[in-house]
């Protein structure tokens, strides 16, 4: 069940990031970044309150960063996502700013417009008669980045 979640997501998340790249912003695909294991596990940085901040160049891809990078962005998806609840198959957000979080403004607004590029993508749909089931965050996924 967590793995057909895990492929929803990233099928949304990929389709709704497809103009990120254009701007300049990092693409993030969560189910993906979820996917790379880690050397260490790191839940005292996920959990704790040092602030995150990665540069991450226009246009990177998870495979092309360091495991040092993985692990801040793992780290800084699992706080952010910590925010995220699906309503009537939306998912909103209860943050604004990443210092909410402790995370830099660019890593929160990156995952602020994944989610919005994925609500609209699902809206799109509906609108078309095909609706899909936005998978919930959960707990299980959001551990999942822990490790």
């Amino acid at each position: 069940m967590r793995t057909l979640l895990s492929l929803i997501l990233a099928m949304v998340l990929f389709i709704g990031c497809q103009n990120k790249q254009e701007a300049g912003v990092p693409v993030l695909n969560l189910a993906a970044l979820a996917a790379i294991p880690l050397d260490a596990p790191i839940d005292s940085l996920a959990k704790g309150n040092t602030f995150i901040d990665v540069t991450l160049p226009a246009g990177a891809r998870i495979e092309e960063l360091s495991i040092a990078d993985l692990a801040l962005l793992k780290a800084a998806a699992y706080r952010f996502f910590g925010q995220v609840k699906l309503v009537d198959n939306q998912y909103v957000v209860n943050i604004k700013e990443g210092k909410e979080i402790q995370v830099s403004d660019e890593l929160v607004s990156s995952y602020l417009k994944a989610i919005s590029s994925t609500n609209a993508y699902a809206d799109s749909l509906k609108n078309e008669g095909q609706e899909i089931l936005l998978p919930a965050i959960t707990v299980e996924y959001r551990d999942a980045l822990l490790k």
